[in-house]
């Protein structure tokens, strides 16, 4: 899954979302972190699950969606001629 993670986060990079691609990522890496560094077991570990879908479920609509506000450049009229 992680590599489906950083897959996305470049593509979503690369449609202007820039650092706000890497967040999903950030926070399930964080929430994991914060779960394993607390003694949780595997069984609890594991229902942490959905914090990775969901991080994969932004990444998915980030690498769709271009980041409002970014728009591409356009040749004016007096550049062309």
């Amino acid at each position: 899954m992680l590599i489906i993670e950083i897959i996305l986060a470049i593509v979503a990079w690369g449609r202007g979302w820039k650092w706000l691609a890497i967040l999903p990522l950030g926070l399930a890496f964080g929430v994991g972190l914060i779960a394993g560094a607390s003694g949780a077991t595997m069984n609890d570990l594991e229902s942490l699950i959905w914090v990775d879908i969901l991080a994969i479920i932004a990444l998915v609509v980030m690498s769709i969606v271009k980041k409002p506000g970014t728009q591409t450049e356009t040749p004016k009229d007096s550049e062309t001629k």
